[in-house]
């Protein structure tokens, strides 16, 4: 089969204009993937800022030993993993747990978002809290991790766990532990 030089140059053509086309699809790939991740940077962003607003309020709920608008931070089937103690299942479980806790003399709690990721449904956070006695002096420190759900009332606590930062005593340090 014999080519002719106008068969040539059109194929040379469409094999251009083909490369071509898949070039501007790739970069517009790009370009949209690079938008994407701006605007999830954007929503995480305003996500973090909803969840330390929740945030300060339980703080001020815990300071007015507020247990009822503790209580309702929390999902219905909400749960909480304190350390040392049996998973508290449900709203009502966990707004005792608190009452138990602010029988103490516990003064306000003090929170430190590190992390949050995310969608509109369902959202997580990681942070550092500070337990602060009504004398003003530091009880616990610690690490924490929620996961909040979103619905008709808002963010609110669907898992809650939190472990301090005081060894425990009677078990070794982790360092002593090694031989």
């Amino acid at each position: 089969m014999t080519l002719r030089r106008g068969n040539g140059i059109r194929a040379s053509m469409r094999s251009l204009g083909a490369g071509l086309l898949l070039l501007g699809a790739t970069v517009a790939t790009i370009g949209a993937s690079g938008c994407a991740k701006k605007d999830h940077q954007a929503e995480v962003a305003e996500l973090k800022s909803a969840l330390e607003a929740r945030d300060t309020q339980f703080t001020e709920a815990f300071s007015r030993r507020d247990v009822a608008a503790i209580g309702a931070m929390y999902t219905a089937d909400a749960e909480a993993l304190p350390p040392g103690l049996a998973p508290v299942r449900g709203r009502l479980a966990i707004q005792d747990m608190w009452k138990g806790l602010l029988s103490m003399p516990v003064g306000r709690m003090l929170f430190t978002t590190l992390e949050v990721d995310g969608n509109g449904a369902t959202a997580w956070e990681s942070g550092r809290y500070t337990l602060m006695a009504t004398n003003g002096s530091t009880m616990d420190q610690g690490k924490y991790i929620v996961i909040w759900k979103h619905g008709p009332d808002g963010w609110q606590l669907y898992r809650d766990m939190w472990s301090s930062d005081t060894p425990q005593q009677g078990v070794p340090s982790p360092k002593a532990a090694q031989p």
